[in-house]
């Protein structure tokens, strides 16, 4: 029923006097109440708006921090894989120098003399001459050291990626005076035009190495700043290097170095735009990698890279970033907003720990504040759309209240007009009393239906259509976070798939009791690229295997799933027990094809004769194996071969050893020997092989692995595991 309905059936009785007095009275309640009504709109509002952009600013934080902290570990892996290569190298001077014997003369010839074919270049130091090469001393060294070219090729090769990134140089400097280098993207001219007496022992790549050694720094890579030299004089050069000794005395320095135009990927843009700017500054302040030539933002060339004497950002003319290069360098984590040139940015900075630099993201601060303002556009849009709303359905309620009263002055009565007043005002009391605790903050809230049948029950139909809408709205915001949360449960479902490729039931096989066999593998990240496999190829044969792929992550997985698979297949077809070496070859020729991103795996493959106890087995340049023979564990005699994946020609050859009853085969990947603690100190073969020695032979082949990954444990301590752990025990019993 209206209004205009109920005021007729009492418009006979009320006096003229009367309802003007009333009708006074409800113009200035419903006035006063359209004034209110519209304070707890713009409440609201202003509540909404505070409430969803603190959850945006949020949201944006935490988004920067994950890129960078993101980037930060692209970046120590892209290192370690470098400083894993240096480690390579050292081990096998470490070899040359302790045993010689075991080493023909490689003779290398000056970069005058390169010829076609060859895979490294003589250099010498200023402070000897070209005769003193000559001398039988400096004959010896060079030809020793010559051996490691073959280590040299193969790194060329796994670097060298047209589409990626020319060939970086690997070589080393020694303390008499002798280089040799190894780059496969140098050509035959510029080897012979290049200066075979350059001093590269004045430079940062050696100066910086030996003082490092000097201060004790010896387990750890030494990352150079930027410097021109060699070759590519006019374009600046990035080094990864260590130290070498011989029985506590230096002795030279093993290094890695590249263009730094070939490292830009690291600091390559995070956005879709050039609008932003990532940079690597070092613990001394300066700016080793830079993005900001190809930015947008001109107004920060501070942080360009200087080849040579680059300045310290600390030392900076702009304050805040001043400040902000010196937190960088002591290694803080944050987010700052700062005023660079007149211009505000949001600089995000997280450390990388083991290289002592730290990586920085400039953005402009509109980036971050954009969303926040679209958010605050759109709130303050539907408030005063809701305000507007509001308050055409007040004006329109005090006009039909200002029409009635008027129709009803001749016959107002004190009863019925001071009814008729309080009928007006209370409806409008009861939607302002409902809406105080939306104005609150709570948007769960319903407001109770006012049936009056009029303008009024419109009115509080149209408050909680308002507060739906902003709930709505608000509830959106958390779509982004249940996005990751999906991520991260679909790594956990790919590993679960990984674990299940490999043999877990043990014993594998109950009714063999010529053999004990028993696995672990444990995964860097959330899927990894090790992997074991053992299975009988026949009722008197049983193989095993154990690989390492290239690389971490989920490349790494589904380059192991191929491997495992196409090693398997090629052995099981094989005609006979003794065609080990012939399966290797033709899972290696597989294995290539298509092998754009020059993955490769190392592989030890093995066939034991459960009958004889003889042992058939071919490596693909993985880690020699330990046997418990003579009451006492021995590594494998040492084997030269080439992982699968890398060349196409590769040929493999088969070894065997005899079995006695008690003897044990363990097997293991890097992860084991190369585990690091705190101080960059390698588990080592010497400590695996020591540790094996001390333990019970007759000890479960699951305990002998526990206690074995409870020494590595041991030994890292608080240090994070860098790369898988697997290993494999077989105990022969015998017939």
């Amino acid at each position: 029923m209206t209004i205009e309905k109920r005021i007729n059936r009492v418009i006979l009785s009320i006096c003229v006097v009367l309802m003007v007095f009333f009708s006074c009275v409800t113009f200035i309640g419903v006035s006063s109440s359209k004034d209110y009504a519209k304070d707890i709109s713009q409440s609201i509002g202003n509540e909404a708006l505070e409430t969803s952009s603190a959850i945006l600013r949020d949201q944006k934080h935490k988004e920067l921090l994950y890129k960078i902290e993101t980037r930060t570990k692209f970046i120590l892996s892209e290192m370690n894989d470098f400083y894993g290569d240096l480690k390579l190298l050292e081990r096998e001077v470490n070899e040359i120098n302790q045993h010689p014997d075991n080493f023909k003369a490689r003779p290398v010839r000056l970069g005058r003399d390169f010829q076609e074919g060859d895979v490294a270049a003589l250099r010498y130091a200023p402070f000897i001459s070209i005769e003193d090469l000559s001398t039988p001393a400096l004959i010896n060294e060079i030809n020793m050291l010559g051996n490691l070219q073959d280590l040299f090729y193969f790194l060329s090769l796994k670097y060298r990626n047209p589409d990626f990134w020319d060939a970086p140089t690997f070589g080393i400097l020694t303390e008499s005076g002798i280089g040799i280098m190894a780059d496969s993207a140098v050509t035959l001219e510029q080897w012979h035009n290049s200066n075979d007496n350059a001093d590269f022992w004045s430079s940062p790549l050696y100066q910086e190495t030996k003082k490092a050694w000097l201060e004790g720094r010896r387990n750890a890579p030494i990352y150079t700043s930027t410097y021109s030299t060699g070759i590519n004089r006019n374009m600046g050069v990035f080094s990864c290097s260590i130290p070498y000794e011989v029985n506590g005395e230096f002795k030279g320095v093993i290094f890695f170095s590249i263009l730094m135009d070939e490292l830009d990927y690291l600091v390559e843009s995070t956005s879709m735009t050039n609008d932003n700017v990532n940079f690597v500054m070092n613990d001394e302040g300066k700016i080793l990698l830079s993005s900001q030539e190809t930015s947008t933002l001109t107004d920060l060339k501070e942080l360009r890279l200087v080849y040579d004497y680059p300045p310290d950002i600390r030392e900076s003319k702009q304050k805040e970033l001043a400040d902000i290069a010196k937190k960088m360098s002591a290694g803080e984590k944050s987010i700052d907003e700062v005023e660079i040139n007149g211009n505000n940015y949001y600089i995000a900075y997280a450390p990388i720990e083991e290289l002592r630099w730290s990586l920085g993201l400039v953005l402009p601060a509109n980036e971050v504040t954009e969303t926040i303002e679209k958010n605050r556009t759109i709130i303050q849009n539907l408030t005063d759309e809701k305000v507007k709303t509001l308050d055409s359905t007040l004006i329109a309620v005090m006009v039909l209240m200002l029409l009635i009263a008027l129709i009803l002055w001749a016959a107002v009565t004190t009863l019925i007009g001071r009814k008729l007043a309080t009928k007006f005002v209370k409806p409008i009391k009861e939607l302002s009393e409902g809406v105080r605790d939306i104005a609150m903050g709570n948007f769960e809230k319903k407001l109770e239906v006012i049936n009056t049948g009029d303008e009024i029950e419109s009115l509080s139909t149209t408050f909680n259509a308002m507060t739906d809408e902003l709930q709505d709205y608000i509830k959106n915001l958390s779509v982004v976070t249940a996005e990751k949360e999906r991520i991260a449960a679909e790594l956990d479902f790919a590993k679960n798939i990984q674990q299940s490729v490999l043999p877990r039931e043990f014993p594998p096989f109950p009714d063999k009791t010529e053999f004990e066999i028993y696995a672990t593998m444990e995964a860097a990240k959330e899927v990894g690229g090790d992997f074991y496999d053992f299975y009988l190829a026949d009722e008197n044969h049983l193989v095993v295997t154990i690989a390492d792929v290239s690389g971490k992550g989920v490349p790494a997985a589904l380059f192991m799933m191929t491997s495992k698979t196409v090693l398997k297949n090629f052995v099981l077809m094989a005609n006979t027990a003794d065609d080990l070496a012939a399966a290797m070859t033709l899972a290696n020729k597989q294995l290539c094809q298509n092998n754009d991103e020059m993955m490769f795996v190392t592989v030890f493959l093995a066939m034991l004769n459960l009958k004889t106890g003889k042992l058939i087995y071919v490596s693909a340049a993985h880690n020699y194996p330990l046997i418990y023979q003579n009451e006492k564990y021995t590594y494998f005699p040492k084997i030269k071969s080439f992982a699968l994946g890398i060349r196409p020609k590769a040929q493999y050859e088969q070894h065997e050893l005899q079995m006695e009853k008690g003897d044990i085969l363990f097997l293991y990947t890097d992860g084991v020997t190369e585990a690091e603690n705190v101080d960059k100190e390698l588990y080592s073969n010497e400590r695996l092989e020591e540790f094996l020695n001390s333990t019970d032979k007759n000890l479960p082949l699951d305990k002998l692995l526990e206690q074995v990954r409870q020494s590595i444990k041991n030994h890292a301590g608080d240090a994070q595991q860098s790369d898988d752990i697997t290993m494999l025990a077989l105990r022969f019993n015998g017939k």
